[in-house]
């Protein structure tokens, strides 16, 4: 199989393993007094890498619960087995699977899965951004008081204050606030022209990857909040449909 096709067999089996474990309780633990490990994000992250590993052996890897594997390769594969693991652990819909490919530094793939609605989000480099093989394109909205904006929440308290901080700062510029608990959902909603702004002060790259690939094949713009590209160092995020990116930043940054 290819790298396109590894990663969407990878994305639907584990979405498989996450719909059987929901029919059940879901077993967790703690992973502070904010954040939990459950299950599911451990059994999806070996279905994931085993298969990367069985077909693509010398990849090097990033994921979320295992951290980075590092075979210096040209090949570089990020995970998020569970994005959204709180909505999962409470059976809210709103979870998928992401998995990104990077080749010598670029991303050239992102695939999201979201198992309980069917939804498979593909994007490769040039080559568009689909969702069930539909062509995905951001929205055309370019009035701020017109726009959706969305956000996540962090285990980080610190985090968390700067993050509604700022939050507080821009509600009354935009028509509405989304915050639906996953950042890779939030992106593919971005790609698909549902959502129109996202912004997040804190970042984790194994969240964003995949995501960042869609939006910017559908057409949006996503930088840090310096407006510089966004690598996997990257301390924040702002996702956008691409109108009035600058303005945003400028808004963000008051």
């Amino acid at each position: 199989m290819d790298i396109k096709s590894v990663a969407i067999t990878a994305v639907k089996k584990a979405g498989k393993i996450l719909l059987e474990l929901s029919k059940s309780n879901i077993r967790y633990e703690k992973k502070n007094k904010f954040d939990i490990l459950a299950e599911g994000d451990l059994k999806s992250e070996r279905i994931i890498i085993d298969l990367i590993k069985k077909s693509f052996p010398t990849h090097s890897i990033l994921s979320e619960e295992k951290g980075e594997e590092n075979n210096e390769s040209e090949y570089f594969w990020i995970i998020d087995p569970v994005d959204g693991t709180i909505n999962f652990s409470r059976k809210i819909n709103e979870y998928c699977v992401s998995v990104a490919v990077e080749h010598e530094g670029e991303l050239v793939l992102g695939v999201i899965y979201q198992p309980v609605l069917d939804r498979l989000y593909v994007a490769e480099r040039g080559k568009g951004a689909f969702l069930n093989g539909k062509k995905l394109l951001v929205s055309n909205e370019s009035k701020l008081i017109n726009m959706l904006l969305s956000t996540d929440n962090t285990s980080s308290i610190t985090g968390r204050a700067k993050n509604f901080g700022i939050l507080a700062r821009t509600c009354n510029k935009v028509r509405h606030i989304r915050v639906f608990g996953s950042s890779a959902l939030h992106l593919a909603k971005i790609a698909s022209g549902n959502l129109d702004i996202h912004f997040k002060s804190r970042f984790n790259y194994w969240d964003y990857a995949a995501g960042i690939m869609l939006v910017k094949e559908a057409g949006g713009k996503v930088t840090d909040f310096e407006g510089r590209d966004i690598t996997k160092s990257s301390e924040n995020v702002v996702v956008s449909n691409g109108k009035i990116h600058k303005e945003i930043l400028d808004i963000l940054n008051d």
